[in-house]
C-alpha cells in the first residue's frame, strides 16, 4: 500500500495568516479609538485654559507653545482622523462578521462611525463645543467597544 502523507496535527491547529493579523488590527483600532475619545474629552477641558493657551501660541519661548500648536493643527484635520478611524472599524468588523457571524460589533461600529463623522462634518454640531465633544467622545468609545467586541468574538470563534 502506498504511503499517504498526512498533515501534522499542529499544522492544522494554526490559523491562516489573515486570521492572525486581524486581532492585531482590532487591538490597534481599539487603542486609537480610545485615544481619540480621550482627546475629545480633554480638548474642552483644555479650553478652560484659553488665556494661557493663547499666550502659549503667541510666545515662542513659552514651554507649551509646541503642544498648543499641535492641538490647533490636529483640530483642522479632525475630519480626516474620523474618516480613517471609522473606515478601519467598519472594515475590521465587517471582515470579522464573515468569520464569526456576530452582528453586535458591526452595529457598534456603525453607530460610532455615524456619531464620529457627524461630529466632525455636520457644521451645527461642530460649532457647539459641548455637543461636539459629547458626540465625538461617544463615537470614539463606541468604535473602541466595536473593536474589542470583534476581537473577543474572533477569539471565541477559534
Amino acid at each position: 500500500m502506498d504511503h499517504i502523507p498526512t498533515t501534522p496535527a499542529r499544522a492544522l491547529a494554526q490559523s491562516p495568516t489573515s486570521a492572525r493579523w486581524h486581532p492585531r488590527v482590532d487591538l490597534a483600532g481599539a487603542w486609537l479609538s480610545l485615544a481619540c475619545a480621550a482627546h475629545c474629552i480633554a480638548l474642552p477641558l483644555l479650553l478652560a485654559f484659553v488665556p494661557a493657551a493663547m499666550m502659549a501660541l503667541r510666545s515662542f519661548q513659552h514651554p507649551g507653545h509646541g503642544a498648543m500648536t499641535l492641538l490647533l493643527v490636529m483640530s483642522r484635520w479632525e475630519w480626516l482622523f474620523a474618516l480613517l478611524a471609522s473606515s478601519l472599524a467598519l472594515a475590521s468588523t465587517t471582515a470579522g462578521l464573515h468569520r464569526h457571524g456576530h452582528w453586535r460589533s458591526l452595529q457598534l461600529a456603525c453607530a460610532g462611525a455615524i456619531l464620529l463623522l457627524s461630529a466632525s462634518l455636520y457644521l451645527p454640531l461642530k460649532e457647539s463645543l459641548l455637543w461636539h465633544g459629547v458626540a465625538t467622545a461617544s463615537g470614539g468609545v463606541l468604535l473602541a467597544c466595536a473593536h474589542i467586541g470583534n476581537r473577543r468574538a474572533l477569539h471565541q470563534h477559534r
